[in-house]
This record gives C-alpha cells, structure tokens and sequence, in this order.
C-alpha cells in the first residue's frame, strides 16, 4: 500500500490532500464565503472559455520577465560579492539590512515614484525576490573550496575557462534553489502588484471577484494561482535535472550506500 502510495506524483498528492481538507472545512462551515473545491474547479474551468486565459497570460509574462530580470542582475550582484571584499565591504552591509525588511511595504513606493504601469509592477516584483537571489549566490561562493581554485590555477585555467567548469557548475544548485524562492515570493508580490492600474492578471481576478463577494470566482483565481505555481515548478524541476544531472546521481548514490550498509548491518545483527 504505502510502495503504490508512493508512485503517484508529491504535487497530485498534495492537492488531494489540500482538497481533502478544503472539503472538510466547506463540510463543517457551511457558508457561501468558502465554496467546496468542486465549485471552484468547476468556476475555473467555466472560466477558461471566457476571461480565465488572458489573466493567466498577463500574470505569466510578468512573472517570467520579473523572474528572468532577478536571476540575472541578482547573480551578477552576488557573485561580486562573494569575489570581491570591497564590493562585499562596500553593498554588503546594504544588502544585511535591506535583506529582512518586507519588502510589500514598498509598494506605494514603487506607485508613487515609477507610476502605476507595468515597469512599476516588474519592477517591485524584482526588487522583492533580487535578495534572495544575491544572498545565496553571495553564499554559495564563498562556500566553493579554496583547494578547487588552487588546482585550477595550477591547471592554467583561464578566467573564462574557471568560470565555465568550476564557478558555474558549483552555483548551479544555488540558482535553481534561488529560482525556486524568487518565484514563490515574485507571485506573492505579483498578487498585490496587480491590484492597481490593470484589467488583467490573476491578482486582480481574486481580488475583484472579493470585492463582488462573488466568492465562487475567488477561490476559482487562488486555484488558479495555485496550480500555475506548480506548473512553474515543474518547469524548474526538469530544468534542473537536466543541467544538473549530477545531483540526482548523487542522492541516488547515496541512497546506495546508505542502503547497502543497512543491509550489511541487518545480515551481520541476523549471523550474531
């Protein structure tokens, strides 16, 4: 039972878990303010022939463009960095303090000096995940052992050459975790980004379907948002088991040797 429990996806298992839970709290409840999910896909797909794909089309160019905007500049920050002890002297301490402050406090900010468009909403959508990013590449580097760039440079390895074989290698997983939190936290900011100034994104379906106390049409949205997260990371998911193959490998490496040295102990604990 549990080895076939097992073989069915995290992600369906977790959304029948999320529905299970979802239906007992409809169940127990019994008010409009919280439809069952039955409802709610059935809204979302009676939506799909109507607005449903514009708003999912507008949040995903702005998440993608946020997200891709992020990756780039946040890596070029933390790599700096963590190579250079004066930039490290010099941001660093900005980026200590600017790192734990909320960052959706920021938005009239955004509103009042970029206007009310869409570079406005790019643009606090980048600055809320741009941290995570450079603290983890920042991290990731100084985490790279000083023996590696001491047998590259006894190699002779250009600058070119060290960045391609060992610097990236060795961030790869960094960025792919920084992927994975900057989308998390880009789609909460990108929630209340489109709140203001817009007629389409999935944001703004929640919310003016909230404002309606059309509560079948809300949930419809948070379902929706939900399941472009997950489509989002699966995307990253086989991106990186594709560019990092090495990683699977490993786990699985040691999953080998965790496993045969299990079963050593059993066959030794069975012959005592």
């Amino acid at each position: 039972m549990r080895l076939g429990i097992s073989k069915i996806p995290a992600s369906i298992r977790g959304l029948f878990l999320v529905a299970l839970v979802w239906e007992i709290f409809h169940l127990a409840l019994g008010t409009a303010a919280l439809p069952s999910p039955l409802e709610a896909g059935q809204a979302l797909f009676g939506r799909l022939g109507r607005d449903m794909p514009a708003h999912l089309v507008f949040s995903l160019m702005r998440i993608f463009t946020a997200t891709a905007l992020q990756i780039v500049l946040g890596a070029a920050i933390g790599f700096k960095l963590g190579t250079s002890h004066w930039a490290d002297e010099v941001l660093g301490p900005a980026v200590k303090v600017l790192y734990p402050v909320p960052k959706i406090a920021f938005l009239p900010i955004f509103m009042i000096l970029f206007g009310i468009g869409e570079f406005s909403k790019l643009l606090f959508v980048v600055v809320v995940a741009i941290f995570q990013t450079i603290v983890s590449v920042r991290d990731g580097v100084g985490e790279i052992p000083k023996p590696l760039f001491i047998a590259a440079r006894s190699l002779d390895l250009r600058r070119a050459a060290l960045f391609r074989h060992l610097i990236v290698p060795a961030l790869m997983p960094r960025l792919f975790t920084s992927l994975r939190l900057g989308i998390g936290v880009g789609l909460s900011a990108l929630f209340f980004a489109e709140n203001y100034a817009t007629r389409y994104g999935v944001g703004y379906l929640i919310m003016s379907s909230f404002a309606m106390a059309d509560y079948v049409s809300t949930y419809a949205g948070i379902l929706a948002l939900s399941i472009m997260a997950l489509g989002l990371f699966a995307l990253v998911d086989g991106a990186e088991s594709r560019l990092c193959p090495w990683l699977r490998a490993g786990k699985g490496a040691a999953r080998g040797d965790i496993s045969s040295g299990l079963a050593k102990r059993a066959k030794t604990s069975r012959s005592l």
